[in-house]
């Protein structure tokens, strides 16, 4: 567990967090060689680009799904020095077998006016599974009771969120993941080739998805094309060039 007054200086943190977050703008087996880089280096704008997602072709609805991995947070407070290094190892301890998915749902009326979804409408339209690198799916546990520390948390979320973006952030409802089972394997794997599948109803009861693709580009060193230009993680063989890519 953790102590009060360690729980009270992780959530002052998270406030200038979530503050640093409402700037970023929101959008409507890997290879031996690939090398995956320290928190430190990862770039936080390209890991959230990755990681949030819509479901096409939705103009009367907005539909935002966000996944929250450990190594965003891990990212976050490698780059900040206001935390010690203890209440970073309690924090991330917390949330080692969980990762965060943030959905909002509305209904976008005549006149560009917003009817949000309650938290409870997403969760009982909401189905999230897995597929990995064989084509096998499996669907991923939603957690219902959380542990204390996850919930002291994720309380802080919504007030801060609403204070930064309004409605819109009053309105990002946090769903909480089951990231491990009985081994210490890692479920949700974005170093591993696979596919995070979100599916979401709308008001009429029409399903509509959308899916954050495995590996995570912003997680890995880039290779090299011959021309020198940035091969994405999943490429085999460089898009200029032809040239097979180093695996």
């Amino acid at each position: 567990m953790l102590g009060q007054s360690r729980s009270l200086r992780i959530i002052r943190y998270l406030f200038t967090l979530f503050t640093i977050l409402s700037a970023i703008p929101l959008f409507y087996s890997p290879a031996s060689c690939l090398q995956k880089k320290e928190p430190h280096q990862v770039d936080m704008n390209a890991l959230v680009g990755e990681t949030q997602v819509q479901p096409p072709n939705e103009a009367d609805r907005l539909n935002i799904v966000w996944w929250i991995p450990l190594e965003f947070w891990k990212g976050v407070f490698a780059s900040d020095s206001s935390i010690s290094e203890a209440d970073k190892e309690a924090y991330l301890e917390a949330i080692r077998d969980y990762s965060v998915i943030s959905i909002c749902q509305a209904d976008i009326g005549a006149f560009g006016t917003f009817d949000f979804y309650p938290e409870e409408k997403v969760r009982q339209g909401m189905k999230v599974s897995l597929t990995d690198s064989t084509g096998a799916a499996q669907e991923v546990t939603v957690i219902a009771d959380l542990p204390s520390e996850l919930e002291v948390i994720l309380g802080v979320f919504k007030p801060i969120l609403k204070a930064a973006m309004g409605n819109l952030g009053a309105n990002m409802h946090f769903f909480v993941l089951l990231d491990r089972y009985l081994t210490v394997e890692r479920l949700i794997d974005p170093y591993r080739p696979g596919q995070l599948h979100v599916s979401l109803t709308q008001s009429e009861g029409r399903v509509v998805s959308c899916g954050i693709e495995f590996p995570l580009n912003s997680l890995f060193v880039p290779r090299k094309c011959p021309n020198g230009k940035d091969a994405h993680v999943s490429w085999k063989y460089c898009p200029w060039t032809g040239k097979k890519l180093d695996e």
